[in-house]
């Protein structure tokens, strides 16, 4: 073995030795304290994976029956829509127990609500979208599709959710039946992006 300059194997081999040495001492002071390591490891991973199992999921409003006429507004939009409403320069929100503002009168007379809760934002410039939550049978849902398609509007259902859009007289509407609730939504120049969905998600998902 070619021997390197400056290395003194005097000195060299006995340093070597004595590393190990200290290295073979940690690891036998250090074997005592593994089970509890593996313990504590396994105690962590398992809390982590108990408290993922209880993260609760999304809330089903309607199952759990919701009153819509002693609802306030809040209640009915997402976080992060309603933060997008009333940041809006100037928007104004005014809450009532008031009818829907939608241009099919007969499917209001059809599926005859017993209540309902709307919620009209408008903006200095004239622009609005004005969405009413109401109460409706649990079998509205069929109804409503019958009579939205014979006035032209456009619907699917998906997740069990109708939702039918068209431009009508009173502006772009947006309807939407899950179960016994009836969401309609007009839009007069102003509608947020994916309104209609954020809502659907907060409240039946």
């Amino acid at each position: 073995m070619a021997r390197v300059p400056g290395r003194d194997n005097r000195i060299a081999i006995p340093v070597m030795v004595l590393c190990l040495g200290v290295v073979g001492a940690l690891v036998w002071f250090a074997i005592p304290g593994m089970p509890m390591v593996l313990a504590w490891a396994g105690g962590t991973a398992g809390n982590a994976a108990t408290m993922l199992a209880a993260t609760p999921t999304p809330r089903a409003v309607v199952a759990d029956g919701l009153d819509v006429a002693a609802t306030d507004c809040r209640e009915l939009y997402p976080d992060d829509l309603w933060n997008e409403l009333t940041w809006t320069s100037d928007a104004i929100l005014n809450q009532s127990t008031g009818a829907s503002a939608t241009a099919a009168t007969d499917l209001v007379a059809a599926l005859a609500p017993t209540a309902a809760r709307t919620c009209a934002w408008t903006d200095s410039a004239g622009q609005s979208v004005v969405t009413t939550f109401a109460t409706v049978a649990d079998d509205a849902a069929g109804i409503a599709e019958a009579a939205l398609r014979g006035q032209g509007f456009a619907c699917t259902t998906t997740d069990g959710t109708l939702s039918c859009t068209a431009d009508t007289a009173a502006g772009d509407e947006h309807q939407a039946v899950h179960g016994a609730l009836w969401v309609t939504t007009v839009a007069g120049s102003w509608y947020p992006e994916d309104y209609d969905d954020r809502i659907a998600v907060h409240l039946w998902q």
